[in-house]
């Protein structure tokens, strides 16, 4: 039987209940998840697992979300593994309980009550960007409220700390996957643990005028019954209610006043077959009554970002009290009750897989998180806003702080995002404690340490879309920024040499003789680069371009067409005052070979060091075409390499490999 108080039911009973709403097999493996919890030291966590699901058996969920809820404290407690889960109750019930685990994992690393709200709102980001399935936010959000019921007995502290998290984090996911029926209870509950005086002060009102507001109520239901019988609505139903404690305290909040002051704590609820039977309510209510400016919502034109539809208009209504009327289909009140468990509602006969994309694709859209991605960052989406949400990954700092990234970031779109500072001082990362290139994608999870020299240092190759090293548009911005002020430092020195583009020297003034002029590096052109028209064409020994860079053509006065990297800094300064010599090329089918592309390494001076940089490549077989070093104050030494390289990704396995060598703390493309 039910325990009233605490919400509990008694196992046998409720495994009966259960078996009288499902198919004889779903009962069968309910009965066999609760022998899981058969010792008596583990009656405890028996009744949780019962607890959260009964809460979503009530929602009519699936049988696989109702078993993984039922399951959920055996797993959390060690009782049992996902791999015997897996086996004896099926794969799709392991996969929700991963995802479970995946959001629980979470709160071991956050300090809630230290987070700013822009950290809380990743935080619920993050939460659903860890799950695959929906359902698992449900059971958590679940297991959430059966805790706040079970926290009468714990200490003040301990029940302020459950409820703060809770209504922090895990109210606002109930709010935006609309399931109404737990978060209600929930908000409530949270405010009685957090703010017991106001929570009893608006008890104490709601309850002293309980019969006066009921007898109104009934007295209302009867009116409207009238009023649309007369107005020719064929179908309908009419109930009353009154709004729960947290959304009256929150109402009091915004408008500053007291709990008096709140008029339309009481409220109708209309329900019709279809739209055209709401606007027809409207019109009777509107015709009837008069309604209070700026008291009208129509959430059926424009539905709530959760997918909430409902006509909202407050009137004053019988006996010229005012009272709240809400008018909405019978589909749109199941919606709005069950929110995103209404489409896995349980069907005799259904399988698992029915319509299970388009309902994934639904939820994602009703979550409600695109507008709030768009607004909170600084990037403009490319695709549809309800990809949006797919779109998103967040990863830890060291600290634990959740940063959020486009999908596909790499540790240097990190960087940038923490600040722009240590984006340009990046010289390498770590992910969940390994060595990784700054070209490596990142995923939802992943902790992230970046390693920063104590100079700024960036690379001209971090700006190229081909080359990997960001996906965030906001990033390359940035770091665009940074090269321009440094190139118009520059400019005047440049004007002044009145150097041809093959014969500027780079930013860093490394000079060209130190390195090993390969043959090919300097030799015509014309067979791999498309656009030039017969013309000789040789590329430019100051950015030396390599298939997959983007390159323009400079002619010259009387060596042809020098090809150069588009973002080469000779070629940024000639176009703001000699753009009719530039041509647009392309590289051509022919452009297969190898070709010498400049590297440089700062490293730490040690025993072996050219041994280790030269094996590394060679045990690769790329080739060494020369190589030179300089020492520079202190311990520091500078080594030049040119290699013989095919293509931009063989260039990014090189610089890798580079990277990875003991000593070495900066690598770059001159």
């Amino acid at each position: 039987m039910v325990k009233q108080n605490d919400h509990l039911l008694e196992p046998s009973a409720w495994a009966s209940a259960f078996t009288s709403k499902r198919d004889q097999a779903d009962a069968e493996v309910v009965l066999r998840a609760l022998h899981v919890y058969e010792a008596p030291e583990n009656q405890p966590l028996l009744l949780k697992g019962i607890a959260i699901a009964d809460m979503l058996l009530k929602m009519e969920l699936d049988s696989d979300t109702i078993i993984a809820a039922l399951l959920y404290p055996a797993i959390k407690h060690h009782l049992i593994h996902l791999d015997s889960v897996s086996e004896h109750y099926g794969l799709a019930v392991s996969k929700l309980l991963h995802d479970c685990l995946q959001m629980q994992s979470l709160n071991q690393v956050q300090d809630i009550g230290k987070c700013n709200p822009h950290q809380i709102e990743n935080i619920r980001k993050m939460l659903l960007a860890m799950v695959t399935d929906i359902r698992a936010v449900l059971i958590i959000i679940a297991e959430r409220l059966s805790l706040l019921r079970a926290a009468k007995s714990l200490p003040p502290t301990e029940q302020q700390y459950l409820a703060r998290e809770t209504l922090d984090i895990y109210a606002p996911l109930a709010n935006r996957i609309g399931v109404w029926q737990l978060k209600w209870e929930i908000e409530d509950l949270c405010l009685r643990y957090l703010d017991a005086e106001v929570y009893k002060t608006i008890a104490q009102w709601l309850s002293t005028r309980r019969v006066e507001r009921e007898e109104y109520l009934t007295k209302s239901v009867s009116v409207f019954s009238e009023i649309l019988k007369k107005g020719t609505v064929a179908k309908f139903e009419i109930a009353g209610r009154v709004k729960h404690i947290y959304s009256i305290h929150k109402k009091m909040q915004r408008k500053n006043v007291p709990i008096e002051e709140i008029y339309d704590i009481s409220a109708l609820r209309v329900l019709v077959p279809n739209i055209n039977d709401c606007y027809r309510v409207l019109s009777l209510v509107q015709s009837e009554y008069q309604h209070i400016p700026h008291e009208f919502d129509d959430y059926i034109a424009q539905p709530k970002a959760n997918g909430y539809q409902s006509i909202h208009i407050v009137v004053y209504g019988p006996e010229n009290k005012i009272i709240e009327v809400q008018i909405r289909t019978f589909e749109m009140h199941h919606t709005s009750e069950l929110g995103a468990a209404s489409h896995w509602r349980y069907k005799e006969g259904a399988t698992h897989q029915d319509g299970y994309e388009a309902k994934i694709a639904l939820l994602r859209q009703i979550m409600g998180w695109q507008q709030e991605l768009t607004k909170d960052t600084e990037e403009k989406p490319e695709q549809p806003v309800q990809d949006i949400f797919a779109e998103r990954i967040y990863a830890f700092t060291p600290q634990g702080d959740i940063i959020d990234l486009p999908q596909g970031a790499t540790p240097l779109d990190f960087a940038y995002h923490i600040h722009s500072e240590v984006g340009h001082r990046c010289r390498g990362a770590k992910v969940d404690g390994k060595m990784v290139p700054l070209t490596h994608a990142l995923h939802t999870g992943n902790r992230v340490e970046i390693l920063t020299a104590k100079e700024p240092n960036p690379s001209r190759d971090w700006l190229s879309t081909h080359s990997g090293y960001l996906k965030s548009g906001r990033a390359r911005s940035v770091l665009a920024h940074w090269f321009r002020i440094k190139d118009s430092a520059n400019e005047k020195e440049i004007k002044k040499s009145k150097a041809l583009p093959a014969a500027v020297p780079s930013p860093k003034k490394i000079p060209e003789q130190s390195f090993e002029t390969a043959k090919e590096g300097a030799s015509n052109a014309t067979n791999k680069v498309s656009g030039v028209d017969g013309l000789l064409t040789k590329f430019a020994l100051c950015c030396k371009p390599l298939p997959g860079d983007e390159i323009i053509g400079y002619v010259t006065q009387n060596r042809g067409v020098s090809i150069h990297r588009r973002n080469c800094s000779n070629v940024s300064n000639l176009l703001k005052n000699d753009t009719n010599r530039f041509m647009d090329v392309n590289w051509g089918q022919t452009a297969i070979g190898r070709y010498p592309v400049d590297i440089v390494l700062h490293a730490h001076e040690r025993s072996h060091l050219l041994r280790d940089i030269t094996g590394a490549l060679s045990n690769e077989d790329l080739h060494v075409a020369g190589i030179r070093t300089q020492m520079e104050t202190g311990a520091e030494v500078v080594v030049y390499i040119t290699i013989m390289i095919t293509s931009i990704d063989e260039l990014n396995k090189a610089m890798t490999l580079l990277q990875q060598v003991n000593q070495v703390h900066d690598v770059r493309r001159v």
